[in-house]
């Protein structure tokens, strides 16, 4: 790949470098609001470049979230997790604070594709009790609003015979068993103490209309094409951060690359984002004709970014193919796949 540096292409890393130094849009995390102070408060997270802000007022988002539509979802209103109880798991419920701000999505992408990426942050319109549940007296897994929100667009994308990896509570289980288009279910947990409690406490409350596998399996030993291709839809959810859950998908990816269309992963944008970053880097680098310097913890990846965009038969003069590679999940996973 050659860059030529332009003008245009110059102001784009500019702005690109001014994004990535800004912090100021971590600070609203934990943030107290009111609806008396809600329309101040958005004006302060216009004025630090959440772009869901950018427009008109009339157009802006609440920045609260219902707790009795949560409560009422079909899964709270169907599932009681406080039944939960044997040898190895237990839940506590505890009072959690409404009116804070917090994270309630994967990683929301810059629409101008520039970096000026954001969290999508709301807070719960009262306090609300909160179910923790605990393997073996250590924290498990909280349910919590942004479960339910970055679980629900891959249960409603759900297609034909599904396979997803990873049982946890059964959240996407349990949504994608209300999608139509759905016909069967295979999920596969590596944890048999998980397989116990979900068959013994939680999937007696489930509804059993269409069919559903529950097999104990590793996804690594299975994430293949000969057993992919049993499936219409794959979800995988693994991991329990961005931070170990990159590290899995470039491990899954590393061993098959399935059609684009066919599989997801959990907060996959928030996993991917350095990879945004690093590209806009090599891009920096390749524009000025010096080396890439990153940190040391990133030069696996970066090697990667350059590799697949050094082996490209391609010049560069306009800005929109650098934000398209930049973004473009499917190019990300492409370049994930390849070995080390």
């Amino acid at each position: 790949m050659e860059i030529k540096l332009t003008s245009e292409i110059e102001s784009f890393l500019d702005r690109c470098r001014s994004h990535i130094q800004e912090d100021e849009k971590n600070d609203f995390l934990g943030a107290h609001v009111t609806k008396a102070t809600e329309h101040q408060v958005q004006k302060q997270m216009q004025e630090a470049g959440f772009a869901e802000f950018a427009g008109r007022e009339d157009t802006w988002p609440s920045l609260f979230l219902s707790t009795d539509e949560w409560e009422n979802s079909p899964y709270h209103s169907h599932v009681s997790l406080d039944l939960v109880k044997n040898a190895h798991f237990s839940y506590e419920t505890q009072k959690t604070a409404g009116r804070e701000l917090f994270n309630t999505d994967a990683i929301q992408k810059d629409p101008q594709r520039e970096l000026n990426d954001w969290m999508k942050l709301r807070a719960m319109d009262r306090n609300f009790d909160a179910i923790y549940l605990f393997q073996d007296e250590k924290d498990w897994m909280m349910d919590a609003p942004s479960e339910a929100a970055t679980n629900n667009v891959p249960a409603a994308k759900a297609h034909g015979n599904v396979l997803t990896f990873g049982l946890g509570i059964g959240y996407f289980l349990y949504m994608a068993l209300q999608n139509p288009n759905v016909t069967s279910i295979t999920c596969v947990e590596n944890s048999p103490q998980v397989i116990e409690m979900f068959q013994r406490f939680l999937y007696p409350q489930f509804p059993h209309t269409k069919k559903v596998m529950i097999l104990e399996g590793d996804a690594y030993a299975l994430f293949n094409k000969e057993y992919l291709s049993q499936f219409d839809y794959v979800f995988t959810d693994i991991w329990q951060s961005s931070q170990d859950g990159l590290v899995c998908i470039e491990k899954l990816l590393m061993q098959y690359l399935p059609p684009f269309e066919q599989a997801d992963f959990w907060i996959e944008d928030s996993c991917l984002e350095i990879l945004w970053t690093l590209t806009y880097l090599y891009f920096g680098a390749k524009a000025h004709h010096h080396a890439c310097k990153v940190n040391p913890a990133y030069a696996p990846l970066m090697h990667k970014v350059s590799r697949y965009y050094d082996a490209m038969d391609l010049v560069i003069d306009t800005v929109e193919p650098l934000k398209f590679y930049m973004y473009d999940t499917k190019t990300i996973r492409t370049i994930l796949a390849q070995p080390k």
